[in-house]
């Protein structure tokens, strides 16, 4: 079983163990999230898998996923994007890291720090089916209006990282 990166709060690693060992402990751990653009300025989004342990069949980030040992957050950002959608070529920009830190299911703590990454793609996508049941390209006025309609089809933390998005790039 792959480990993660368990970090103190000011984000130093501190050791590892499995996600699930995180979520109930309480460990801090460190997550990607990767929003993919066209040239034509939509918005990749992915729903997730039925199979996944977390929020299965919820609209998602195009990428997203834990940081393993060993690795630092943007070679976990390219592994999620050749894992996920199969992308082995793409330039990533940082946006911002963020902290959050919430309870899910009642005993899953999930307490992350958040690198979230923007990159402009017009590639072939693949996807990896146990992971990512469709994609879709969407307009970012789409996005904002289906969200405000039915928040429900989304996960919190796609939510909460486009807030961040839309208040680090204007």
């Amino acid at each position: 079983m792959t480990k993660i990166a368990f970090v103190n709060n000011k984000d130093e690693i501190i050791g590892s163990g499995t996600k699930e060992e995180a979520w109930k402990n309480g460990n801090i751990h460190r997550i990607v999230r990767i929003f993919i653009f066209n040239s034509k300025g939509e918005m990749l989004i992915q729903r997730r898998s039925d199979s996944v342990i977390l929020f299965p069949g919820k609209w998602d980030h195009a990428v997203g996923g834990h940081v393993d040992e060993g690795e630092d957050y943007i070679d976990a950002a390219k592994r999620e994007a050749r894992e996920e959608l199969n992308i082995e070529k793409i330039e990533l920009k940082e946006i911002k890291k963020y902290y959050t830190d919430e309870v899910r299911d009642g005993n899953k703590i999930a307490k992350r720090f958040n690198t979230l990454y923007t990159a402009i793609y017009d590639g072939p996508i693949f996807l990896n089916k146990e992971e990512v049941a469709e994609v879709r390209w969407i307009s970012f006025e789409e996005l904002q209006k289906w969200m405000s309609q039915k928040p429900e089809d989304f996960t919190g933390g796609f939510i909460k990282s486009l807030e961040i998005y839309k208040e680090a790039v204007g």
